[in-house]
């Protein structure tokens, strides 16, 4: 018979050692074909045992290493990813959006010079350069609030959603009566999250359901419930091992096509005219933006006349 890599515990020095040793029994038989003895063979085996164990260890360790610094990497690449889109949307911005107002300035400051001894052309022109310039600023305010969110050193906390609608309700008080709006809630979750951020995110949802109310009674309703594993694997960026919770908020509005649903998140990007609906275009990127800060996901759905739902995924 024969035994491999046995341990055995022995005691040496009033110290317990492990030693491993192959064995080979041999019995030994008499001329009758009894077993009279057996004879046993070691190999003391303790330094090839102890180095593969070594050597598996090293291997292991090495494989993590490995694994964690792929997943650095993924991350990293992600981030990447993300920061390149965000340089490609600032380039646009500086091209085009920022570049508009500019321009308006450039030229009525032209038409201007021609018109300075009449008061009533010059005022016209005045109030188009004001207003040129105004938009401007506002374009540069929001464009860097947008930047800030990036990279905010603000420690996440527990916050209660039902606390924080109620905040923004009553700063909303009175736009809410004047639309003769009406804001449903139903059991909103507490989740770890930057305080002023969820504000500014229910804040800019709110005020973007109201802007676009064309019924008679707006009604804007909040709710939440438990994501599903299976919708968690719907979306890449989301960790399948965390459990997240599903907050909606819905309108009903003047909605929009379904095709426009990734589109409204850029920022300074509209579907509608901007002379009827006022704002840079900036609110829905910053609602965007303030959800991936919280390691969630935000989707857009709706239908021309039928309202908007915006669904938010956050991590709990």
């Amino acid at each position: 018979m024969v035994e491999t890599e046995r341990m055995i515990t022995y005691q040496r020095d009033m110290f317990l050692h492990n030693a491993y040793y192959n064995a080979v029994y041999e019995p030994v038989a008499d001329e009758q074909g009894n077993i009279t003895h057996i004879i046993v063979m070691t190999q003391d085996i303790t330094d090839l045992v102890r180095a593969r164990q070594l050597a598996q260890s090293s291997a292991e360790e090495l494989e993590r290493a490995v694994t964690e610094r792929t997943e650095e990497l993924r991350q990293s690449n992600v981030q990447l990813t993300k920061s390149n889109h965000e340089l490609e949307q600032f380039a646009y911005i500086a091209s085009h959006d920022l570049q508009e107002p500019l321009r308006k300035i450039q030229v009525f400051s032209e038409l201007l010079k021609d018109h300075l001894e009449d008061k009533t052309i010059a005022d016209k022109y005045f109030e188009k350069i004001h207003e040129s310039a105004r938009r401007m600023s506002s374009l540069i305010r929001d464009v860097l609030h947008y930047s800030r969110l990036s990279n905010s050193p603000e420690q996440l906390v527990s916050v209660d959603l039902n606390k924080t609608l109620q905040h923004v309700t009553s700063d909303f008080d009175l736009l809410i009566e004047q639309k003769k709006a009406v804001v449903r809630q139903s059991g909103l979750p507490v989740i770890q999250g930057i305080p002023s951020q969820l504000q500014q995110l229910f804040a800019n949802l709110l005020n973007n359901a109201l802007k676009f109310a064309d019924k008679e009674q707006p009604v804007i309703s909040l709710r939440s419930m438990p994501v599903t594993a299976g919708e968690v694997a719907l979306y890449p960026q989301l960790d399948a091992a965390r459990n997240y919770v599903k907050v909606m908020f819905a309108d009903n509005g003047i909605g929009f096509e379904q095709q426009y649903a990734e589109q409204i998140f850029v920022i300074f990007q509209r579907l509608n005219d901007k002379q009827r609906y006022k704002g840079t275009g900036i609110g829905l990127a910053l609602c965007k933006k303030i959800v991936e800060n919280h390691g969630g996901v935000i989707i857009a759905r709706g239908a021309p006349g039928e309202g908007a739902v915006f669904e938010m995924i956050f991590p709990v």
